[in-house]
């Protein structure tokens, strides 16, 4: 009983470790937080695939999706050959689904073992020529949100995950606006680590109007 989680790294296939490619490689069964990930194609052709994509069409928020994954895989742990989980990036980096799996795990004692994988970040910092340790600050745009002010310093620069649709956009934005002033230079980051990977600066008044319509 194992609860094994793989992290695929940011899409280009080429940025998966030799770890979490020997894991894949050695399994007979897998299953994907989601298969829409642009490193899915490139899989061990032999394995049989399984993804909670289903969930996040029947169930009513983020919230729901992210407990009845972990649940799910809690029980496959339980069984005598445990489980293969693979998310995108990182297990650690954005990925709330692994948080309630590793504090479900915990509480029934269940072994897990998380296989490292690149995060979105890495690729980000290649696209903007940013040094992570130079004052970088990270934050969940979900949570940025829901915030009426954003427990970030404006002399620092900062990175948001997770933008991703335009009504959310709007409401990091309206944050953003109590501490930032509206033309702050923003820079939007799309498909790190994949072939497609690009920037677009705006300042921070246009930010919906520089995304990709939903």
């Amino acid at each position: 009983m194992t609860i094994t989680i793989v992290g695929l790294g940011p899409g280009n296939p080429q940025h998966l470790t030799r770890q979490a490619w020997q894991a894949l490689t050695e399994a007979r069964e897998v299953f994907l937080r989601t298969a829409v990930h642009p490193v899915v194609p490139s899989l061990p052709s032999h394995l049989e695939l399984h993804s909670f994509d289903d969930l996040y069409e029947s169930l009513d928020d983020f919230a729901a999706v992210y407990e009845a994954i972990a649940e799910e895989v809690i029980t496959l742990g339980r069984r005598s050959q445990g489980v293969i989980y693979a998310v995108p990036g990182h297990p650690l980096v954005g990925e709330a689904s692994v948080q309630r799996i590793l504090a479900r795990a915990g509480e029934e004692g269940l072994p897990v073992r998380l296989v490292e994988g690149l995060s979105f970040v890495e690729p980000v910092l290649s696209l903007l020529g940013l040094d992570g340790l130079a004052g970088l600050q990270l934050a969940d745009a979900t949570e940025l949100a829901s915030a009426h002010h954003p427990l970030l310093d404006p002399d620092r620069p900062a990175l948001l995950g997770q933008l991703y649709n335009r009504r959310l956009a709007s409401d990091v934005k309206l944050t953003l606006m109590n501490a930032y002033p509206d033309d702050h230079p923003v820079t939007l980051v799309r498909a790190a680590g994949t072939s497609d990977g690009d920037t677009t600066a705006v300042p921070l008044h246009e930010l919906v109007r520089g995304l990709p319509l939903d």
